[in-house]
């Protein structure tokens, strides 16, 4: 976790989580990293940005950025032990705006509260935290408040061992997750889901014919071969003592959000490209399902070389620097 030096908080719409603040400014402190706290206030029409009001022209879009950028100075005041922070006021899409702030900045870590559906049949991500998670090209850390506080994360990970890009985004995942483990004393768990390709077709094509018993060797085969490669991405990053290894068997975006709940860890560590070398994908199938499932709070990271489909815009924001 000490690769963040340059971190954005950015806020929900109008409104930013106290618990993701004090965890931005715990690490910050930890890192001597830089903090900006960004709030960004959708534009307003056109006719509706001023009034005249007996002569004097109010500038409410003014007003409202005024007004929300003093909210969170007086969240900031709240805040102990935190480091100097900078305070930025945008007008645009949020989501747009923060990534083209972490373009023209250079921020390499993003942290954006979300608060916890509350009926089972609810998205468990915003439309516009989903576009960050596609779109952001550093990670992006979705604090959930809430939570029982059970001090376990689980990195989600997938070996293959044929792909560098796909295992480099592996490791990411294994350091970012044992180094929170090792700072805040958590448990650490690894998880991985598994199948054999095409095993229900093997077992009742007629056109197979294979019997039972050889598919049952091909699973048992292609189970081991899994762990193995499991177990060699984890002892580059932690003793055997340090770990709680999960091998799930199962379509990925179905098993992978059960273990997070069996286990009721409070963050996963996640990548969310799901495949290498296409320049225009921008997040896996699997990995959106994931994040759409998980209850927890979500660390989630990119393959080296991603690069986001914004493009850097002139820098029209007002900043402010405070000291909290």
């Amino acid at each position: 976790m000490d690769r963040f030096k340059n971190i954005l908080v950015a806020t929900t719409p109008g409104h930013l989580e106290p618990l993701t603040l004090r965890a931005a400014v715990d690490l910050a402190n930890t890192n001597d990293a830089h903090l900006t706290v960004m709030d960004v206030v959708t534009p307003m029409p056109a006719w509706r940005r001023t009034m005249n009001v007996e002569g004097r022209v109010i500038d409410i879009e003014a007003a409202l950025l005024h007004d929300r950028e003093e909210q969170l100075r007086r969240l900031l005041e709240n805040t102990r032990g935190g480091p100097d922070v900078e305070v930025v006021e945008a007008v645009g899409e949020p989501f747009v705006e923060v990534i083209r702030r972490v373009l023209s900045e250079g921020h390499d870590l993003v942290m954006v509260g979300e608060p916890v559906a509350e009926k089972p049949d609810e998205p468990h991500l915003s439309s516009g935290v989903m576009h960050l998670l596609r779109k952001c090209p550093v990670p992006v850390w979705v604090m959930r408040s809430g939570r029982s506080g059970t001090r376990r994360v689980l990195a989600l990970v997938d070996p293959d061992p044929d792909d560098p890009i796909r295992d480099g985004l592996n490791d990411l995942i294994m350091e970012l997750a044992s180094s929170l483990a090792h700072r805040k004393g958590w448990e650490l768990h690894i998880g991985h889901a598994w199948t054999l390709a095409g095993e229900a077709t093997l077992r009742s094509s007629p056109y197979v014919g294979l019997p039972g018993e050889m598919v049952d060797v091909m699973v048992r085969d292609t189970e081991a071969t899994r762990l193995g490669e499991l177990e060699i991405l984890a002892i580059r990053h932690v003793t055997e003592s340090e770990r709680s290894i999960h091998m799930v068997a199962g379509a990925p975006g179905v098993v992978l959000p059960r273990l997070a709940d069996h286990f009721d860890v409070d963050l996963v560590v996640m990548g969310t490209v799901g495949r290498t070398g296409l320049r225009g994908l921008i997040m896996g199938n699997t990995a959106e399902t994931i994040l759409r499932s998980v209850r927890c709070s979500v660390l989630a990271v990119k393959p080296e070389g991603f690069i986001t489909p914004l493009k850097p815009a002139r820098n029209s924001n007002r900043t402010a620097k405070e000291s909290s």
